[in-house]
Formats: structure tokens, sequence, C-alpha cells
């Protein structure tokens, strides 16, 4: 375990230098929300010394200096929404907290990008694109929560990665402050580029343990006037599941977004969002699927395409259901499983698309095996499985142990249909554990080697992804 500086006055005195002195919090006068983020909530707590509140990628260079000089650790944090720990200070030293940083700097409609600072919130920037008549195709579900830098630390996907990709997918050029303090731009405004390492890559997905995100340049996306939403009602979710590789082959569909939601986790959000979702008396599993149309003749064809392809798959209804109905119930899906079943854990499982129906087959066989239930809201075009498992009929007692077991297989089932344990959300601190574990040594000494040459004194986010010394 490493050992750090504690955050001493001077160094206080130095930050409200750097920073201003109403931009940074010590001791009694830090929130109790950075000791944690979305995802750590419920467990064990981690406090920071401090907390400052730069202003500039130059702020924050001066810190990260600073940091290395003094030698105490920088956790940074982006809007607080990450589920695996990853904002969370597990040395104490300060949480770097980039909300100032939060302007829309330029919109360019005619070359499709925009330049944002990394704490604009992931629906502003969808929201200005739209003004435009442009997309952003990044959305993750976190949407009116999560900020772009986050979505980027973790290389969020989202409802429409199956068309568009991953959020590393739709940068084009950051700005980076590196671990030891330096200011470096990656990448650029080009549609192809094979000017040595492609860093902006490793950047994306790195946690914060790589650099602080500092500006970015993201691709925006033409507009379709239509984006038309369909409920699929399937009696199971071998049904729904068997329709999702020709719905993706499908050239005159190409759908957005496919996701799969099942039966008892729509009923639930039924009763959260207070507010019918089913039409009529068919219940059942669900896929949620959005298309792009340019005409109304253009709908008109899809939807008879897809109408006539579902019922071949056996459906029970498909219909036309509202945006401002079904995205909301969608993202709110943890939370309502939590109303009825407090006590549970999540998964952010990926497995190849052509493998999901074994992935459930498997999962449905072992949450039976050990008296389990679980609810299912994956995004089932790109193979990413969000899952909760809950006790069903295991005692409080009986469930921690239990529920490591479970979890032990359910990880080996995952890697040997091709899987990993993160499809999104990341590693962080709940699956770093986890990760050394399953992970290809080889693999796994190239990680540590990246972080290593990146920050020699493991300065900024340490113990996440893997422990220093593993």
């Amino acid at each position: 375990m490493p050992t750090y500086s504690n955050i001493t006055d001077t160094i206080i005195a130095e930050l409200k230098r750097i920073a201003g002195p109403d931009n940074v919090l010590s001791g009694e006068a830090v929130p109790e929300q950075y000791a944690f983020d979305a995802g750590t909530r419920k467990e064990s707590r981690h406090y920071p010394e401090a907390v400052v509140y730069p202003a500039s990628a130059g702020e924050v260079s001066r810190i990260i200096k600073n940091a290395n000089k003094q030698h105490f650790s920088v956790t940074p944090r982006g809007g607080g929404s990450g589920l695996a720990g990853a904002a969370v200070p597990l040395y104490g030293g300060i949480v770097m907290d980039l909300c100032r940083m939060n302007r829309i700097v330029h919109i360019d409609a005619a070359a499709k990008y925009m330049i944002v600072e990394p704490a604009v919130r992931t629906l502003d920037i969808q929201q200005a694109a739209n003004r435009y008549g442009l997309m952003y195709a990044g959305d993750p579900c976190s949407s009116d929560d999560c900020v772009i830098a986050g979505n980027i630390a973790t290389n969020a996907g989202g409802n429409r990665a199956i068309k568009y990709g991953v959020t590393g997918d739709q940068v084009y050029e950051l700005e980076v402050v590196t671990p030891q303090g330096e200011i470096v731009t990656l990448g650029g405004r080009l549609k192809k580029n094979s000017t040595g390492y492609g860093l902006i890559k490793l950047i994306a997905g790195s946690e914060g343990t790589l650099g602080i995100i500092t500006r970015a340049t993201i691709k925006l996306q033409k507009l379709a006037p239509l984006l038309p939403n369909f409920l699929a009602v399937f009696p199971n979710l071998e049904s729904a599941i068997a329709i999702v590789n020709q719905l993706l082959a499908d050239p005159a569909l190409d759908p957005i977004s496919i996701e799969l939601v099942d039966k008892q986790t729509m009923l639930a959000l039924e009763r959260y969002q207070q507010e019918k979702i089913f039409a009529g008396q068919h219940t059942g599993d669900c896929l949620i699927i959005q298309l792009e149309a340019y005409t109304e003749e253009d709908l008109d064809r899809k939807r008879a395409a897809l109408l006539a392809l579902c019922k071949a798959f056996g459906s029970r209804s498909v219909y036309d259901i509202a945006s401002d109905k079904i995205w909301p119930a969608r993202r709110a899906w943890g939370k309502a499983i939590e109303v009825d079943h407090p006590v549970g854990v999540s998964e952010d499982i990926v497995v190849p698309v052509d493998q999901i129906s074994e992935f459930i087959t498997r999962l449905d066989t072992l949450t039976r095996q050990f008296r389990f239930q679980f609810r299912i809201a994956g995004h089932a075009g790109d193979g990413n499985m969000h899952i909760r498992i809950i006790p069903g009929e295991v005692a409080s007692d009986e469930w921690p142990a239990a529920v490591a077991k479970f979890r032990e297989k359910l990880y080996a089932a995952t890697y040997s249909l091709g899987g990993r344990l993160s499809g999104e959300h990341g590693i962080g601190l709940k699956r770093k554990e986890v990760l050394s574990g399953i992970i290809n040594p080889v693999e796994f000494a190239l990680m540590q080697a990246v972080k290593k040459a990146f920050d020699p004194n493991y300065i900024l986010n340490p113990g996440k992804i893997f422990d220093i010394g593993h």
C-alpha cells in the first residue's frame, strides 16, 4: 500500500493561491458527497482531506505539479455519477472537482463538431447539437447527470452505440493534463490519423488514471427528422434475444438502439413511473427499438418491415411508443428495482452479441442454482448486459457469502463466452480485485507498465483498476 503526504496547511495555502481562496475546501468543510460516487454510496466511504475547484487547464497543471512535488494523491471528479468508484479518493489527498470548467466553447454546424470543457453535461451537449439540426451520438443512460469528461474516462457506451460507437468514437481531439502536470493536445479533427500511437483511445476508458481531460473536441452527426421508438413484446427472453442479430443485419431498418428489458423490470418501471407502459393485456420480455427515418413514407416502410420481422420471431405485440415515455423509464430501471429489492448487486457485463442467448441461459441456470433472481436492462445491440442480482429466497445472513460465490461463477461463464467484466462502467474500485484474478497476466502487466510510464509517482487516481504493486 503506497503512502502519501498529508494535506498540510502549507499545501492548502498553495491550492488557494492557484484556484482562489473560495475554491478550496478542507477538513470538516468538505461535503460528504466526495467520499463516494453513485456506485459506492451504500458501501465503505473514503474521505478526501481537501477539495479543489480549478477553472482552467493551467490551474489543473499547477495543482498536479504541486502534487508530484509534495507527493499527495489527486482524484479527478466529474459529475459523480460513476458506478465503479473511480472518483472515490481511496488514499485521501485531494479531490479535483472540475465543475467550474463547464462551458460549451464552440459549435461548428457546417463541419459538425463541438468543443467543450470537461464538466459539460452530456444532456446539454445533446440539446445544443439538436438546436443546429445535429446529434451528439453519445447517449449514456445517466445523460442528465453525467458529464463529458466522465463519459470519456469510462468510454461510456449508452443506447446508440450499436450504430455510432462508444464515447471514444465520438472524440476528435483531447486537451489533457498529464499525471506530471504537462498540458498536451492529443488527436486532431481528422477523419483518419496514423501518426504514432492512438493516445486518445488510451485515455478513453482509463478512468482518470492517465490524465485529466480539460477540453474535448467531439464529433456531431446529422440529426434524422424522425426518431421513432417501438416496444416489441415477446413471450420470453429467448425469443426477444433471437431477433437481435436479424435486426442488426437488416439494412432497411438500420436501428440505432436495441434495448432488452425483462418483464418484471418493465412492470417495476410502471409502478415506479406511475404510468402504464405496456399497451393492452400483452406483457412480456421486451425490446425497445429506435430507428431513424427521413420522411413519413420512410417511417411507414420501416414500421411495416419491423412488424413483419417481429411477428416472424413470435412477438406478442409491437407498437409505437413516445420517447418521453419509454426513455425516462429505461434510464430509471435501477432505481425502480431498488424500490422493491433494496438488497442486491449490479453487474455491467459485456459479451459478444452472438453469445447473448447463451449468456442469459447460463445466468438463468446460475440464479436458479443459488435461489436468486435477476433483472436485466441490457444494450442488446452491443452485448452489454446490465443486470441486477437480488436475493430471492436466500436469507439475509446467507446472502453475502452466497453472492460472492455466485459472482465468481458468473464471471467465469462470462469469460468462457469471450466476454469481459465491464462494457462501460469501468473497473474503478469495485471490480479491481476480480480483474486481477481473471485477466491475462501479460495484459495486466502491460496495463501496469502504461500507468508507471504516464505516472511514475502514482499521484493520479491511485488504487483504481488495479492496486499499485500488484
